[in-house]
This record gives C-alpha cells, structure tokens and sequence, in this order.
C-alpha cells in the first residue's frame, strides 16, 4: 500500500510560504509516495445551497493555486509525487489547463497525477462566471480537449463550449501519452467519466465493504468501454485518520481489491502539528 498526503488543511491558519515546501520534502524523507494539492478559487462569505460532501470545510486555510503551489513543490523535491486532489475541471478554459499540467509535468520530470473533477460549490461557480447546472458536460468536453492537445497531433475541436483550430503544446507533458488522468467522484456520471476518461480515480473514504461496493458498480461502465477495473490506478481520501483506523488490520481486503494509495487529509491548528502529524502517520502505517 502506498500513501500519500493532501496538504490544504495541514498548515493551520496562515502558514508561512516556506511550510508547505517543508511539509512535502520532509514528507518525501520519510516515504511518503505523493502530496496532493486541494482546488477552490474563492470561497463564498457564505453558503446558500452548497455543502460540502467530505466533512465540514474550513475558512481560516489557505486555498492554494495547484498549479502554482504544486510547481513550488516540484522545484524542491525529487522523488514524491505531485497531485491536483481534485483540480475542479470547469473552472479554467481547457487549452490553458492543458498547458499548466503539460507544463508542471515537464518541469517535475513527470511526477504529475491530474485529479479531475466536476466541483460541487454553486457559489463559486457563480463567482467564476460558470454554470452550475451544466459543469459535467463542459467536464467531459474539456477533458476531452485536453486529451487531443496531450496528444500533440495538432487537431482542431469544435464542440458545445469550445472550438479551436488546432495546435501544438510545447512544453508537452513528460509522462506518455499524459500525466494518468485520476476521475473524483461516485456518482453514477462520475462512473462513466472515469470509464471513458480514467486512468484512475480519486474518491473519499470506503469501508472495505462499501470500497467493493463501488468496484462492482464501476464494472459495469468500465466494460462498456471494453476496460477492466483492475486497470485502473485506485486512491481512497480520509479527512480523519479515525476513519482509516479501524481498518488498519484489513489493509490486506484493501489490496486484494486493488487499492493502490490512501490520500490523509488531516486537519492540523498550525504548521508544527502538521509535521507531527505527517510524522505519526508514517510512523503508524508505514
């Protein structure tokens, strides 16, 4: 089992730029195999019909730019890798979001994984400029996009929400034929997605019952498009150590049924606990 780390809510309140640096290379030291940066743009003064589906979202943590923090990241370490956990795919047109993975990839020396999702927060939708109510075809439109640029052929699209061309990326990404594209999400759309688009996926927390659970509902979608569940890379998310706990015996159930990373997205009161807490998970599980 591998294991790896979402940053976001570690720091504490208004960590210091160097704390995030420091949290993945000590991170990389002690065996951690990724850190993964959490994705929002602005968040709303208050919510009005949005909730958020992993627990209860804090307002006093810095919302990085992926991209940005993650370069950051990537100058200063070697060997772990990089994650967008889950970088919300509607919110930035597709040709520069392809370019920004392209180009994280090439300068990480290809230790990029692309989370992908649809987003959840109205609000923020709203502020952006961007429907709500029609993120997951622009979603799978622009994954598409992304896909053919990836690809560097020099094909043109023309689509629902956008047209172009053709053209060349350059940079393009270090890893073949692109960084592994993990899909967010259990909804029976986000099943079809990760069956048409996946390389993998990235989704919260299961028990090993409810984990087998969900491999059964994706057969379905995946065989469809001539693909087996088994080929798909599989990373479970925990905001509480606590749920994983319990199942710390089972990790065997886990990997019989193909998991292949947990993502710890613990909640810290300041950068120093963040540490001690990366440290005791690794301690604890490693």
């Amino acid at each position: 089992m591998k294991y790896g780390l979402c940053f976001t809510h570690m720091l504490g309140p208004s960590p210091g730029a160097q704390d995030v640096v420091r949290l993945a290379q000590e991170a990389e030291k002690v065996g951690y195999y990724s850190i993964v940066a959490s994705d929002h743009v602005l968040q709303p003064r208050s919510f009005d019909e949005s909730t958020y589906p992993a627990g209860t979202l804090q307002s006093d943590v810095h919302w990085y730019d992926s991209f940005v923090v993650l370069a950051a990241i990537a100058a200063r370490t070697q060997t772990i890798r990089l994650g967008t956990g889950v970088a919300v795919v509607p919110y930035r047109p597709p040709i520069q979001q392809a370019q920004a993975v392209a180009t994280l990839d090439f300068i990480s020396g290809g230790r990029l994984s692309y989370g992908a999702g649809v987003g959840w927060m109205r609000e923020e939708f709203g502020a952006l400029g961007v429907a709500f109510s029609d993120r997951g075809q622009r979603a799978d439109e622009y994954l598409q996009v992304m896909k053919l640029l990836w690809s560097g052929n020099g094909e043109g699209h023309r689509g629902e929400f956008i047209d172009f061309p053709g053209g060349y990326l350059s940079p393009p990404p270090t890893q073949r034929p692109h960084p592994p594209i993990l899909i967010g999400g259990d909804s029976p759309p986000a099943l079809r997605r990760i069956a048409r688009y996946g390389d993998g996926f990235y989704i919260n927390w299961k028990t090993p019952e409810e984990f087998s659970g969900f491999l059964e509902r994706l057969a379905k979608p995946m065989a469809d498009r001539g693909r087996q569940v088994s080929d798909l890379y599989m990373q479970l998310g925990a905001t509480d150590i606590d749920l994983v706990r319990p199942h710390k015996d089972r990790m065997s159930n886990y990997e019989a049924l193909g998991l292949d990373e947990i993502i710890f997205c613990p909640v810290s009161t300041s950068a120093a606990e963040g540490l001690d807490m990366m440290r005791g998970f690794a301690a604890e599980f490693f």
